[in-house]
């Protein structure tokens, strides 16, 4: 089981996600709103629910309300579709896999900015950059005007993950965001802001929809990749034994990743889905315009699927998972997010070989909830690089 440091941290949620599983796989939560919210924690229903089509992700399709869902997130069919495609090409597996130098590199700078000292806290120095400095690539912004990455991921996560939006974190990522856009005018390239300018001037997308997208892009682009990579490094800090196979076996790179997605899920549940008729769900009556949050860490330790759920167990045993969701609304940047973790683990382990914590696992605190989960501090000692 995790724990929580003697400094804080969020709360294991594993065993009562567990008894959720084991008694109600699906159950009506309370909610401030009035409106009936379910809570799914079944791999079986939650696979089959992300791919339902009577489910929304624009709140205003159920609730027959007129809301402005810019981005892919909130859409769906036809607009969904149409977003979608517009960068689906970019973040292919051939077009991903032509990120590997540039990705490396950042890996690479990453490292070396510490390796000398003999000590570091890889959240910080490596698990919080790398993501941040890759997703600011793909968008083409060059080096040197990448934001600072620790707020970055502080102004998204405030602006997107807590309760309630946080409208100063807000106005700032927009300003950014139109920073971006309007460096991109003038200085295009081979990367995805100028391909999305590219279809402003053809009409196949309006200006607010191309906000809507580099702000998604930009987002997401990071702050599921930083605690995913965080318990990946924390994970193999914890298995020394795995730290060898990564290095030789060319296979356990994305085992790893894969167990990683898995066993510690970045993000911890999805955003709300939206009835839009009336249905019936493992026995329960859900009502047009119930609202659905799909636990996908729950389902990503459902025994009925994975053998030994709580065990951290790299291999081709394990069956697929549902770290990206499942469906059309799959996750856009699952490629670039496995690339990032297979080059990233087995550049640090290469570089710093004699890498180890410098405390216990179980003082690894948690945070980022309860949308996201993932370790709040890595400190870790090794042989000084000369």
């Amino acid at each position: 089981m995790d724990s929580v440091a003697s400094g804080g941290g969020d709360p294991d949620p594993y065993p009562n996600l567990s008894w959720l599983r084991s008694t109600m796989p699906v159950t009506q939560i309370p909610s401030a709103e009035g409106r009936p919210t379910w809570f799914v924690t079944s791999y079986a229903v939650a696979r089959t629910l992300l791919a339902d089509p009577r489910l929304s992700n624009d709140s205003g399709t159920a609730t027959g309300s007129t809301v402005d869902q810019r981005d892919l997130l909130g859409s769906d069919p036809p607009r969904h579709t149409r977003l979608r495609q517009l960068v689906a090409g970019a973040f292919s597996p051939r077009a991903i896999q032509r990120l590997r130098p540039a990705v490396a590199e950042i890996c690479e700078a990453a490292v070396a900015s510490f390796a000398g000292r003999g000590s570091a806290d890889l959240m910080a120095e490596y698990a919080l950059p790398v993501p941040v400095r890759v997703i600011h690539a793909v968008l083409g912004v060059p080096p040197d005007r990448y934001d600072d990455p620790a707020t970055v991921m502080d102004l998204f996560y405030r602006a997107g993950f807590t309760d309630g939006p946080d409208s100063p974190a807000m106005a700032e990522v927009e300003a950014r965001v139109r920073s971006i856009v309007e460096y991109k005018r003038t200085h295009p390239g081979d990367d995805v802001t100028t391909e999305l300018l590219g279809a402003v001037e053809r009409g196949e997308l309006s200006e607010t929809e191309l906000h809507g997208m580099v702000y998604a892009l930009l987002g997401a682009g990071h702050t599921t990749t930083v605690p995913f990579l965080g318990a990946a490094l924390l994970r193999l800090l914890d298995r020394p034994a795995l730290i060898s196979d990564l290095l030789a076996d060319p296979a356990c790179p994305r085992a790893v990743v894969e167990e990683a997605l898995r066993h510690d899920s970045a993000v911890q549940m999805s955003v709300y889905r939206y009835a839009t008729t009336d249905l019936e769900i493992a026995g329960n009556r859900i009502g047009r315009g119930d609202r659905l949050v799909i636990s996908l860490a729950a389902a990503n330790r459902d025994p009925d699927r994975f053998a030994g759920p709580d065990t951290f167990v790299p291999g081709p045993q394990r069956p697929s998972h549902l770290a990206f969701g499942h469906g059309i609304h799959v996750c856009l940047g699952a490629h670039l997010a496995r690339l990032e973790g297979e080059i990233a683990l087995t550049t640090l382990f290469r570089r710093l070989p004699s890498v180890r914590l410098a405390v216990a696992t179980e003082q690894v605190a948690w945070t980022f909830g309860p949308m996201l989960r993932g370790p709040r501090e890595l400190p870790v000692v090794y042989a000084q690089e000369s």
